[in-house]
């Protein structure tokens, strides 16, 4: 009886190890996704961001914390696959020139940058609001 109990718990220590296995491989090979919040406020673009890689699917999370309707547009989702979703309502494709947010509104622009350099953005209702997301590449020394 006592070498059943053995036997038993030595094949679920083995399955619970392979489950674990399994799962850190799993958890290695995941793709990392690089964010950017932008918060619209006071008539200003507040942006924070992590240094961004090439390659990399990149989100850009966009909040409008102003009372009035904004604009977040730029010139890098006119050639870049974009994946657009506000409020509900999906869109991508190459083309997106941006997207209009209502107070208190939000969307998500997810894309994957394929060179570096200072990525602008504007509100085209308000043409003095400007921003930009930066993406360098520092070589190692």
């Amino acid at each position: 009886m006592q070498n059943h109990w053995k036997y038993r718990i030595q094949r679920i220590g083995m399955v619970t190890l392979g489950i674990l296995l399994m799962g850190g491989s799993v958890l290695s090979n995941a793709q990392t996704q690089q964010e950017v919040n932008v918060s619209i406020e006071g008539y200003k673009f507040l942006t924070s961001q992590m240094p961004l890689q090439l390659h990399a699917d990149t989100i850009i999370r966009v909040k409008n914390l102003d009372d009035v309707r904004h604009d977040f547009g730029s010139q890098m989702f006119l050639n870049t696959l974009t994946h657009v979703e506000s409020s509900g309502v999906v869109t991508y494709g190459k083309g997106i020139e941006g997207a209009y947010l209502d107070p208190g509104q939000e969307a998500s622009f997810r894309l994957v940058l394929d060179h570096p350099g200072r990525f602008q953005f504007q509100c085209s209702i308000h043409p003095d609001m400007k921003g930009e997301i930066l993406l360098l590449i520092v070589d190692a020394v």
